[in-house]
């Protein structure tokens, strides 16, 4: 069954527009398996970046690309008065925002009919 599929809707766009869980087994070197829908949804390659937020482990795909808005956050939050580990904290979580945030863009220009594919089309300008 696709991820889409099994979905529960969130309300806020903002945490992500999909939650979904499932039980994974830790083998005793405590590794772990990434079930093969999420890696293929969230398109990941050979590596991924791992968070303790309080007490959760949060895994996310790495991204080599730099148009990641992170000079924008950080001065946002800098600017908010964010420090220390509340910094790093509250830097990961709106960035990790990000990526949903803009496919529910492209998903509702394409709703609407736009001529919209990727991220480049929301900005590209009419000739």
């Amino acid at each position: 069954m696709a991820i889409e599929e099994t979905v529960r809707r969130s309300g806020d766009m903002a945490q992500g527009p999909r939650k979904k869980s499932r039980r994974i087994a830790i083998s005793n070197k405590r590794q772990i398996t990434v079930p093969k829908e999420y890696y293929d949804y969230l398109e990941m390659d050979t590596e991924a970046n791992i968070e303790l937020e309080g007490n959760k482990i949060v895994i996310t795909p790495v991204r080599e690309n730099n148009d990641d808005f992170s000079e924008f956050i950080l001065k946002d939050l800098i600017d908010e008065g964010y420090g220390g580990d509340e910094l790093l904290q509250e830097f990961n979580r709106r960035k990790n925002n990000i990526r949903p945030a803009v496919e529910a863009w492209i998903k509702n220009a394409q709703e609407n009919a736009e001529d919209v594919d990727s991220v480049s089309d929301l900005f590209d300008e009419d000739e």
